[in-house]
């Protein structure tokens, strides 16, 4: 009977630890994308916004080049996906399409891993992206 309990118990923190992070919510706003080179901060930008677009900005040396796309929130027990839709290629960036995991939702930081490409696509589905939060 003790085990039980204690399962009931597991159970029960676990959801209440995956229901405290409302991604739809917290993710809307303008994104830094960390491109590990050395381009400054704020090179590329990510504006998630609340009608479900996304908006990705890359300021180069011959200007400033926009892609802009949709995505959805997949919120489940215990976990939570992005989907991205319609992107085009960004020179030196690639697009965005595919289903991604959040890995880190925490304050400033956002970290989310593409799984698989939306058209189940296996050729270099895999793209992990680190931004933090512009102030």
């Amino acid at each position: 009977m003790k085990i039980g309990k204690a399962f009931v118990f597991i159970i029960g923190i676990v959801f209440l630890f995956a229901s405290c992070v409302n991604v739809p919510e917290e993710i809307i706003g303008t994104w830094n994308f960390q491109t590990f080179d050395t381009q400054p901060q704020g090179t590329m930008t990510w504006t998630f916004q609340d009608d479900g677009n996304l908006i990705r900005i890359a300021t180069t040396n011959d200007g400033i080049l926009i892609d802009s796309c949709i995505y959805t929130v997949d919120k489940s027990m215990l976990k939570t996906h992005i989907t991205i839709s319609g992107s085009d290629p960004i020179f030196g960036y690639g697009e965005l399409n595919g289903i991604y995991r959040i890995d880190k939702l925490k304050e400033d930081i956002l970290i989310i891993t593409r799984l698989r490409r939306s058209e189940d696509e296996t050729v270099a589905d895999y793209l992990r992206c680190e931004m933090i939060r512009k102030q």
